[in-house]
């Protein structure tokens, strides 16, 4: 009977052990969880701080990008008498060529400008020379409209095996006066993109 007694003592002391660590063990669970929702939102926190902070740098690059352009366009101001092509770059990437073409003008006592861009590209196809009108093939939105300056981004895809050589830039005001400049491929083109915030 003693022994009987002691045996349900004991399984009942069993019972209360296995519950107390039934209950810790939930309470570490919970704990565990908490601690692992704390690191996510850390690591969430950090995820976002980094976002900010590039999203800051970029915005910074994008100033000082723009800055530098003013800076360089007012330093001009002498130079520049009358409409032209006052910028002008390609770079290549993958299968796509990126024309950027910066036009501007006088900045003392500058009127609105209206008129039309021409851009021929000339090159070398296998053995034989070959002309592109940009416009023309890639159906270029070849407007202008400024009273200081305008910034003409394309994009394009050039046939296989088309070497440029030169480019042809004409502007062709309302006043049927015409403009030309001539660039050599070498001197506008890029073989890396440019750093971001680029205008």
């Amino acid at each position: 009977m003693d022994v009987l007694q002691a045996f349900k003592g004991q399984k009942q002391t069993w019972a209360e052990i296995n519950q107390q660590l039934s209950e810790a063990n939930e309470a570490n669970q919970k704990v565990i969880s908490s601690l692992q929702t704390e690191v996510n939102i850390k690591q969430q926190a950090i995820i976002e701080l980094q976002r900010n902070i590039n999203a800051i740098s970029e915005n910074n690059a994008v100033l000082k990008a723009d800055v530098a352009f003013y800076e360089n366009l007012l330093s001009y101001k002498d130079g520049i008498k009358k409409l032209r092509v006052f910028e002008i770059s390609a770079h290549r990437s993958d299968e796509l060529l990126f024309l950027k073409v910066v036009l501007a003008q006088k900045l003392e006592k500058a009127q609105l400008v209206k008129g039309q861009m021409s851009l021929q590209l000339k090159g070398i196809q296998g053995d034989q020379g070959a002309q592109i009108d940009l416009v023309e093939q890639f159906k270029l939105n070849n407007n202008y409209e400024f009273k200081y300056f305008q910034i003409k981004n394309y994009t394009i895809s050039l046939p296989k095996g088309f070497n440029p050589t030169t480019l042809l830039v004409e502007l062709k005001g309302k006043n049927k006066k015409v403009i030309s400049e001539l660039f050599q491929w070498s001197e506008i083109f890029n073989s890396s993109p440019p750093e971001f915030g680029s205008p």
